[in-house]
């Protein structure tokens, strides 16, 4: 495609291979949503139920196939002075007009088939009340990096521009000149590997165990599935040999995830912003400027900490819909990359600036009555008439005592003219930065209790999310609520 302004408001059709990419999504989804019909076939093929499946199945690929065909030779897209214009049906025809200024982000990103074939992946975010992100499957990169320059180019002559576009590609990006912050080796990765969250990759193994076991009575007969679930939960070592695999597996899969998602990671620093690159197979690339990213966070949990690294989130600006993909995630962020990101977003940052508050001690009961004792005494209520055992259920009160405290002492949040800092958590940690001119609304929420404490929440509301500070001082919140919003409002800074 010619960067020539004639050559853009000719309508034109992606490159054929997005009809591969849409195929290879329509097998994928298949895949996601019909895997038990699969293995039960592959274990019991002459059932005549998964037969029928099967005929359906292939009945399905069949209609997605012609449906991707048509698609793909029904879409067609053109650049005007202003917009964007997209058609696309064959019986039911729908007109897309995007305009220039409501582009948030441009970004490529690649998968293996893209790669094969030197393609990207063109994706736009656009501002909305409910939000939007628009997609076109494949490109070449000469394509691809003229439209964005066309973008770029007229969006920069709009009288009326208010908002920055974010930009990433896979090459020319002059963001991606900047200064190298963070690079994953692999011992990196498996840190990372090890210290992800394997009870949620547990769960999911289980989902997936269950989902099997469904059909069960399909393989065996009655005799041999009772007697098979009667040597797994008729000994104490079986079921201890099968939780021991169980985490296992749940710790390799996360391992193969991490690698596979964030295999050579790149975070650079230019003065436009940052630019994260990573994956394996798909390789994805986000970018976000600085007066876009709305809030830094930062988490650990004890085997993070142990190792010195922390997963840092640069929440952005973005529409509703899209505030969770718009968040930049870096995995592996050690203190000197934080400290660095954490001094471009909030200019001239000293803690000598800021004063320390902690939260109301109250929070401790409130978290022991309604996560401790509560449920202690449901479990023993229901169980008590069968067994005397149900007591135990009573020592989880003080197990939750014990986590509050602990709650309570890491709860501290700090306030400076120009904005606030709190960390909190349990056993990990976790620590927020917010600008006082990037805040949209501020809430404050009283309970019953809160109410005859003389307590409040407070509820800082941005456009990439929300910061809460719990078990305050009443008067103290409303001071803050004021201050806050005189703040906002003489604000010389732009939010976005």
């Amino acid at each position: 495609m010619s960067s020539n302004p004639s050559s853009f408001q000719e309508e034109k059709r992606q490159s054929p291979v997005a009809i591969l990419i849409i195929l290879q999504r329509l097998f994928v989804m298949i895949i996601k949503s019909a895997w038990p019909v699969f293995v039960f076939y592959f274990i019991n093929p002459q059932s005549k139920f998964e037969y029928i499946m099967t005929l359906i199945g292939i009945g399905a690929v069949a209609l997605s196939t012609v449906g991707s065909l048509i698609s793909y030779f029904t879409f067609y897209f053109r650049l005007e002075e202003t917009e964007l214009v997209m058609r696309s049906g064959l019986i039911n025809k729908t007109f897309r007009t995007i305009p220039f200024d409501r582009i948030q982000t441009i970004s490529f990103t690649q998968n293996i088939i893209h790669r094969v074939f030197n393609v990207v992946q063109l994706d736009l975010d656009t501002a909305g009340s409910s939000g939007s992100e628009l997609a076109i499957k494949a490109l070449s990169h000469q394509e691809a990096n003229a439209i964005k320059a066309y973008i770029l180019d007229r969006k920069a002559t709009l009288p009326t521009q208010t908002e920055a576009i974010e930009i990433s590609n896979e090459a020319d990006n002059p963001v991606q000149q900047g200064r190298l912050l963070l690079h994953l080796s692999v011992p990196d990765l498996l840190k990372i590997g090890v210290s992800q969250n394997h009870l949620r990759t547990v769960g999911i193994m289980l989902a997936f165990i269950l989902g099997l076991s469904q059909y069960a009575d399909e393989l065996l007969s009655k005799e041999k599935e009772e007697a098979i679930w009667l040597f797994i939960f008729g000994s104490a070592v079986i079921i201890a040999l099968l939780t021991v695999l169980l985490f296992v597996g749940a710790f390799f899969l996360s391992l193969l995830n991490t690698v596979l998602r964030y295999y050579d990671l790149s975070l650079l620093q230019s003065d436009g912003g940052y630019t994260i690159t990573a994956g394996l197979f798909t390789k994805t690339e986000q970018s976000a400027q600085h007066q876009k990213i709305q809030l830094l966070e930062w988490r650990n949990n004890p085997i993070k900490r142990l190792f010195g690294i922390s997963t840092l989130y640069l929440k952005q600006a973005a529409s509703a819909t899209l505030k969770n993909k718009s968040t930049l995630v870096v995995p592996g962020c050690y203190l000197p990359q934080i400290e660095a990101v954490r001094d471009s977003y909030f200019s001239n940052f000293n803690k000598d600036d800021f004063k320390e508050y902690v939260i109301s001690p109250l929070v401790i009961g409130r978290i022991v009555l309604y996560l401790g004792v509560v449920p202690a005494l449901i479990f023993c209520s229901i169980n008590f008439m069968k067994t005397w055992w149900a007591l135990l259920f009573l020592a989880w009160i003080p197990i939750v005592w014990m986590l509050a405290r602990l709650y309570y002492k890491k709860w501290r949040y700090a306030i400076s003219p120009k904005g606030i800092y709190l960390t909190k958590g349990f056993l990990g940690q976790r620590a927020a930065i917010l600008r006082w001119y990037k805040v949209q609304s501020v809430t404050l929420k009283q309970s019953p209790f809160q109410r005859r404490k003389d307590l409040a929440t407070l509820e800082f509301s941005t456009a990439g999310g929300n910061l809460t500070v719990p078990y305050i001082p009443l008067a103290h919140a409303k001071e803050l609520k004021d201050y806050v919003l005189y703040a906002v409002e003489q604000s010389k800074e732009k939010w976005m």
